[in-house]
């Protein structure tokens, strides 16, 4: 009964998602994405940390590419501190016919959706906002582990305006952290 019931709201939100008349209430994707320079590493220099993020601090994002639809995910973090233990979590992320729309799953577990929406991205990929379908969690993201003021100003202007809820937005700690394990 417990898996019906998840087909069904799956279903569901898989028709409102997929809805014209739901569109206006959706945020935007950005136009363009060039999968190949998406690439590579990434730094979290702010999010909404939602739950399965709890107590990490230095997050990083890797993706690379397994082929044509599908790309690795790689997501770290340490636990409490820049010396905590190094959480990683590994996924796929397949692509939809809006490239800036990928579907990420983790343990196996895939929704019948696009939930991962690349809302914004500078010119040169220095920086991108992920978001979802429902504007929230948000993930600003970084080549660099920190972001220019002018950068982070423009970024939260931008997500004010498309009305994302920035009130759980918050800097995820990038100081003095490894990257790998020691």
């Amino acid at each position: 009964m417990k898996k019906l019931s998840l087909a069904i709201v799956a279903s569901g939100l898989l028709f409102s998602v997929a809805s014209p008349a739901f569109a206006g209430i959706f945020p935007k994707v950005v136009d363009t994405l060039d999968v190949d320079s998406f690439l590579g590493r990434w730094y979290e220099v702010a999010s909404t940390h939602p739950s399965f993020q709890k107590d990490c601090v230095c997050v990083t994002a890797d993706y690379a590419v397994i082929d044509d639809k599908t790309l690795s995910v790689t997501n770290s973090c340490r636990k409490v501190s820049p010396e905590g233990t190094l959480n990683i979590v590994e996924g796929k992320a397949k692509t939809t016919k809006n490239p800036a729309k990928l579907n990420v799953s983790f343990g196996g577990f895939q929704f019948p959706f696009s939930n991962y929406w690349v809302v914004d991205l500078a010119d040169d990929y220095r920086y991108a906002v992920i978001s979802t379908p429902f504007r929230t969690p948000i993930w600003i993201l970084s080549r660099t582990p920190v972001l220019t003021q002018a950068d982070m100003g423009g970024i939260l202007e931008r997500l004010h305006d498309a009305k994302f809820n920035l009130k759980k937005l918050s800097l995820t700690q990038q100081n003095n952290c490894s990257y790998t394990a020691e």
